[in-house]
């Protein structure tokens, strides 16, 4: 049975707001009487109440992670992202909550900032209406949006930077040879997918290649999505020489495609990602990417969080961060 406050006040014969005050460092309390209330205290076993704390501080010492798509599809990309979350608010005694609130309703979504379970959150969404940041600015919780860059003024995030990283991308594959390059697009990712895109045609224009919608096809957030697009881009008649996958488990699909196809990456096929997953590194040939600092980001966001949660009237934080292009056998120079 637990020890109370109550039991170390019949022990000491004191009152329990006096016993109270001296384990909470009041300065009405003697330094005497603090020393035996904490002896005292320390000899019954007593530990104070987390709960009871954070009502009275009105803090609960909990973030928030909230994900809209089942964690089976964004594990790797998690795994990285939560070291450093977990560092930067174990530093500071908080603890990470676990989510999971699928599609853009905001109906579940309301539910949970009312329980106040946690102090703010930090959501890992595909896309971000502008419709549930307007309904998180009216409900004055903390926020921040975590990898994606969102257009909503108020709303604080922290992302990559798509364009620069995707521009990389063209531009290696467009000094290697390339003139026919495929693109997997992923719409429901919004500005991720908007900024990527935009990257692979402006590389094109600016090298005065027109742009084919041919090579232009659509993915889902679905098994095998990438496979099917990267079957439809090598059934053309004149087929591309090169993809550029939305993600690196794009990628990987479009990588088994070329392969069944008996064709051979780089030589026929060459192969482009993003995001810098692990996963990316262990095919053969390994996939070139862009490489996210996901640690980096899943740290910045809860120190951008912290501050909101100490003052939610500053000005929304908005970052973007750097990225790095690594290039590996999967798109090779073409001789």
């Amino acid at each position: 049975m637990s020890v109370t406050i109550e039991d170390i006040s019949k022990k000491l014969k004191l009152s329990t707001s006096t016993v109270s005050k001296a384990l909470n460092g009041y300065k009405d309390v003697s330094e005497k009487t603090r020393e035996l209330v904490m002896g005292t205290a320390k000899e019954l076993g007593y530990h104070p109440s987390a709960a009871a704390r954070n009502l009275r501080r009105q803090r609960t010492d909990k973030i928030g992670f909230v994900f809209n798509n089942s964690l089976m599809y964004i594990s790797d990309y998690f795994a990285e992202v939560i070291v450093g979350a977990t560092a930067a608010a174990e530093a500071v005694g908080n603890n990470i909550v676990l989510y999971i609130n699928e599609g853009d309703s905001p109906d579940s979504l309301i539910k949970l900032i009312r329980a106040k379970e946690v102090d703010g959150f930090v959501f890992v969404w595909n896309h971000v209406p502008d419709q549930i940041v307007d309904m998180l600015l009216d409900e004055k919780v903390p926020f921040v949006i975590l990898g994606r860059r969102v257009s909503h003024p108020e709303a604080s995030w922290i992302a990559p930077d798509n364009y620069s990283g995707a521009t990389e991308l063209m531009q290696h594959l467009l000094e290697a040879g390339h003139t026919r390059i495929g693109f997997t697009t992923r719409p429901s990712m919004g500005h991720t997918n908007q900024d990527r895109f935009d990257a692979y045609r402006d590389a094109l224009v600016q090298a005065g290649i027109e742009i084919d919608e041919d090579l232009i096809v659509e993915t889902k957030i679905e098994p095998f999505s990438g496979y099917h697009a990267a079957k439809k881009l090598l059934d053309l008649e004149d087929r591309p020489t090169a993809i550029f996958a939305f993600h690196d488990y794009v990628a990987i699909d479009a990588h088994q495609a070329i392969v069944e196809r008996g064709l051979k990456i780089p030589d026929d096929v060459a192969i482009v990602g993003f995001d810098g997953l692990s996963v990316s590194a262990f095919t053969t040939p390994p996939i070139t990417t862009v490489t996210q600092p996901l640690a980096e980001i899943g740290r910045e966001s809860i120190l951008m969080l912290l501050k909101r949660i100490a003052n939610n009237n500053l000005p929304p934080i908005q970052k973007t961060l750097p990225v790095e292009l690594e290039v590996r056998l999967s798109s090779q120079l073409k001789k």
